[in-house]
C-alpha cells in the first residue's frame, strides 16, 4: 500500500502530514515541527517510509519580502533538513509551488485577506474532503498537500 506525504515546511508552523490507506479506513497523521525536534520527526518519517511505501509533495518555497536574514536562513535551515530527510530515507518526491496545489483546489488568498481569514478557508476547504480529519491553522496546508499527492502522483 501506498502512502502519501504533505509537507509543508514552515519553520515554526510547518508540518508533515500523511495519508496511509488501511482497508476502508485511511490513517491520517500530521508531524507538526512546532512539537518534534529534528530527530524525532525524522524518527515518525524513517516509521512510516518501513511499513509503506511513501511518495511526497514538498511545497517549494522561498524566503518572502519583509522576512529578516535570521528568519530566512532558520526556515532554509528547515527545508534542507526536510529534503535530506526524503532523500536518506528513500521517499520519492516532487516539488510543487504553492500556486499549483492550491489552483487544484480553487483556492486563491484574496490581496486583503489576513492571514487567521486565509487559515480559516483552507481548513473549511480540508473538512469538505475529509470531513473527519480535524485540522488545526498548522496543519491544514499539509494535509491538502497530502490529498494533492494522491490524486496527482498515485500512479506513479
Amino acid at each position: 500500500m501506498r502512502s502519501y506525504i504533505g509537507i509543508d515546511p514552515g519553520s515554526s508552523s510547518g508540518c508533515i502530514a500523511c495519508i496511509t490507506p488501511y482497508k476502508d479506513d485511511p490513517i491520517k497523521a500530521t508531524i507538526e515541527f512546532s512539537k518534534y525536534t529534528t530527530k524525532e520527526w525524522l524518527e515518525e518519517l524513517r516509521d512510516l517510509s518501513t511499513e509503506n511505501d511513501c511518495i511526497a509533495v514538498l511545497e517549494k518555497v522561498h524566503g518572502m519580502p519583509g522576512m529578516n536574514v535570521s528568519a530566512v536562513s532558520s526556515f532554509m535551515k528547515n527545508v534542507g533538513h526536510i529534503e535530506m530527510a526524503l532523500l536518506a530515507l528513500n521517499i520519492p518526491f516532487f516539488e510543487v509551488y504553492p500556486q499549483s496545489w492550491l489552483k487544484y483546489y480553487g483556492l486563491k488568498k484574496d490581496k486583503d485577506e489576513s492571514k487567521t481569514d486565509w487559515k480559516r478557508r483552507l481548513r473549511e476547504h480540508l473538512s469538505r474532503i475529509m470531513p473527519d480529519f480535524k485540522a488545526t491553522n498548522d496543519t491544514a496546508d499539509a494535509m491538502l498537500i497530502a490529498h494533492y499527492c494522491k490524486m496527482h502522483y498515485d500512479k506513479l
